[in-house]
């Protein structure tokens, strides 16, 4: 799955003092970073961080990257992103098909996807709760919160436990 983390979305609470109204401090800059990573029911997680938008070339690089020296085939599940449908990634995955097969989650279905939950974990619990003060700063949070999360290998088999997403765990573990 694939994400973006801008410097100017934050999410979270705070308080103040009783009748008056708090000043949360927020950065007025614009940028961020394109994430790209892959979630197994076994606990695994690989990701790869970019400034650049996130296309076919890109996405083919990150795939490379994931079947590079695998024994047994990859199985994805993905979602509807334009690029992971494109000429470019159809063509390359048909010539890797040996190695690789993709398979497309019915449109307008994060739910089923349990790589949305690594999206909710940063965004919402991690990066969204803490001040982030320039690009640099979002960069090293960032890589930070995605090396925590992926050293929880019981918290990343949990997304598989979902209601919604049981059917990508069956007969793996």
């Amino acid at each position: 799955d694939e994400a973006s983390m801008g410097l100017m979305r934050r999410s979270g609470r705070t308080w103040g003092r009783a009748g008056s109204t708090p000043v949360v401090q927020v950065v007025m800059q614009r940028g961020g970073y394109n994430v790209l990573s892959i979630v197994t029911p076994k606990g695994e997680m690989n990701y790869s961080v970019t400034e650049d938008s996130v296309n076919s070339e890109r996405y083919i690089e990150f795939l490379d990257g994931l079947i590079h020296g695998r024994e047994r085939p990859l199985i994805l599940v993905v979602d509807q992103a334009p690029f992971h449908g494109s000429q470019k990634v159809r063509k390359w995955v048909r010539a890797h098909r040996t190695r690789l097969r993709i398979f497309f989650l019915p449109k307008c279905s994060p739910e089923l996807n349990p790589d949305e939950q690594v999206w909710n974990e940063i965004k919402n619990n991690q990066l969204g709760k803490q001040p982030i003060k320039n690009k640099r700063d979002l960069k090293k949070r960032l890589y930070s919160a995605l090396r925590s999360l992926q050293r929880q290998s019981e918290r990343i088999r949990s997304f598989f436990q979902l209601p919604d997403t049981l059917y990508a765990s069956m007969n793996v573990l």
